[in-house]
């Protein structure tokens, strides 16, 4: 027979799967019914994945530095300049003009955006003229490209969206800038071509690589010949909105 305490115990077991079971089986979807969710507008990551990095350096054991960089080409402003319309109420003539000033950057510059922790106890900035690390980029063609910029700044929030998890606020943040072409005007960066970007320092360096996109400096700016249309289909699907989440249950 069954001892008291041991019936009280297998009371007291069934009695926790019964509440279980009913908490799983009376579910409801609470966020969305009660709490009106946002509407979130977030770009596809097969659209930025090639333009965002992260790489840590060691030495041995030991974390040299860690830098995450966003690469501004066309793809990546004309996402910016999206996410930024939608925030800011633009119309669409004020859509198209600020993207046509974004994509306008890029014909004379080449941007990268650096957000920086290195453990150095002689290192300040990136910006700093005696940097413990040194950025440059190397073209498909071997051409090394020096930066002619380097400012500390802030971040829009949508370049912090897009930065993501990546983004905290103890990190560095570095605007790096290289001229876009040569002194014959040839561009250093094609749409299809491998960029080596080298982090160097005394006795150490690493290298990452992107290939630049297909959309090029002249398509961007063919907007008015195609009467605003293909291009512009093109930038509305860059950012739609998603659904509003309503797949949060609670008992």
């Amino acid at each position: 027979m069954v001892g008291g305490q041991e019936r009280f115990k297998l009371l007291v077991v069934a009695g926790c799967m019964m509440l279980v079971t009913g908490c799983v089986d009376q579910s409801y979807k609470m966020i969305g019914r009660e709490c009106s969710q946002v509407v979130k507008y977030e770009p596809p990551y097969s659209l930025t994945k090639n333009y965002i990095h992260s790489v840590t350096l060691y030495e041995g054991y030991r974390t040299r530095a860690h830098f995450d960089v966003m690469i501004m080409s066309n793809q990546i402003r004309i996402v910016l300049a999206e996410l930024h319309s939608v925030k800011a109420g633009h119309t669409p003539q004020k859509r198209l003009a600020h993207l046509k000033e974004q994509l306008a950057i890029n014909r004379e510059y080449i941007e990268l955006y650096v957000l920086s922790q290195v453990n150095d106890p002689a290192h300040i900035s990136l910006s700093d003229k005696n940097s413990s690390w040194s950025i440059y980029l190397t073209t498909a063609g071997g051409v090394r490209i020096l930066p002619i910029g380097s400012k500390e700044v802030s971040l829009t929030p949508e370049m912090a969206a897009l930065f993501g998890h990546r983004y905290v606020g103890f990190k560095g943040i570095t605007r790096l800038t290289f001229p876009a072409h040569d002194l014959s005007g040839k561009l250093f960066v094609k749409p299809g071509d491998k960029t080596t970007i080298t982090f160097g320092a005394a006795g150490m360096s690493s290298t990452i690589a992107w290939t630049e996109g297909s959309l090029a400096y002249t398509e961007a700016l063919q907007l008015k010949k195609q009467n605003d249309q293909s291009l512009w289909q093109m930038i509305k699907q860059l950012a739609q909105p998603k659904e509003r989440d309503e797949d949060y249950y609670f008992c």
